[in-house]
């Protein structure tokens, strides 16, 4: 109860912090919307000349229209905040608190997404108006309620990933280049940019295993289709693994910190 009145704080905290910032916002979820609305009118365009694309257009329309609310509900920009605070040792003045620097995280994560869902939620009503008649969404509460779980679990791994990337500061004094790899193979392998269905079968067996597919296209593929239970159980296993990877990276670390700062 005590973690949740904190978090409950911070979470105030960083929404206020956050509308300081609400014009900026606005323009990012503009950019963001832009990709998936260039994609969808390429392929529509596409099928209508002919192309085959191995899943229905409803399908296809309906993904890259919620797309940008998923990769934003399921992004994180916490690892570069938490790489400059061990590098310049401001991750001192958190290890003395009673409040973790990670539920910090947890809150400023929270309290952009807040903001950002309000601003974008227009922009994706609008695209899906213009497109309604091939939106499909499901009316079942069992697919809304596994959905949500997934989320979650997609959540808290892009979280966990960005632990690690930024607890590597513990030992390097520069990750942005990792930061940056991470980025754009998130970018191609989550079905941010283009629906993993969509890549050549031959690469099917890979992408549906490699964990940046359940960072974003599966909670996806569980609202709009029907995965297999052992999908679940290997998101599941990926989400284990990261937040594993994150909380020993993280300890690991700890050891090593010498606090005085660059």
């Amino acid at each position: 109860m005590r973690l949740a009145r904190v978090l409950r704080v911070l979470v105030t905290r960083e929404v206020t912090i956050m509308l300081h910032y609400r014009w900026w916002l606005a323009i990012m979820q503009l950019s963001n919307i832009i990709a998936p609305a260039i994609s969808l009118l390429v392929w529509r365009g596409a099928i209508q000349q002919g192309a085959n694309p191995p899943v229905t257009e409803s399908f296809l329309t309906t993904y890259l229209v919620l797309v940008s609310i998923v990769s934003m509900l399921t992004s994180s920009w916490t690892s570069g905040f938490l790489a400059d605070s061990i590098r310049l040792g401001g991750l001192s003045s958190w290890l003395v608190r009673p409040c973790s620097t990670h539920l910090n995280g947890i809150a400023n994560n929270i309290g952009e997404k807040v903001v950002k869902l309000f601003l974008l939620i227009p922009l994706v009503t609008v695209l899906g108006v213009i497109f309604r008649s091939e939106v499909a969404l499901p009316s079942a509460p069992g697919r809304w309620l596994a959905f949500a779980v997934s989320l979650a679990m997609a959540g808290a791994m892009t979280y966990a990933m960005d632990v690690v990337i930024g607890s590597l500061a513990f030992w390097f004094e520069d990750v942005s280049a990792v930061n940056r790899l991470r980025y754009l193979l998130y970018r191609i392998l989550s079905g941010a940019l283009i629906p993993l269905a969509l890549f050549p079968a031959v690469f099917a067996g890979f992408l549906n295993a490699q964990p940046f597919r359940f960072m974003v296209s599966f909670p996806l593929e569980v609202l709009l289709g029907n995965p297999s239970g052992g999908s679940f159980a290997l998101q599941a296993g990926w989400f284990t693994v990261f937040v594993g990877a994150a909380v020993v990276t993280w300890r690991i670390g700890l050891r090593n910190y010498q606090g005085a700062g660059a």
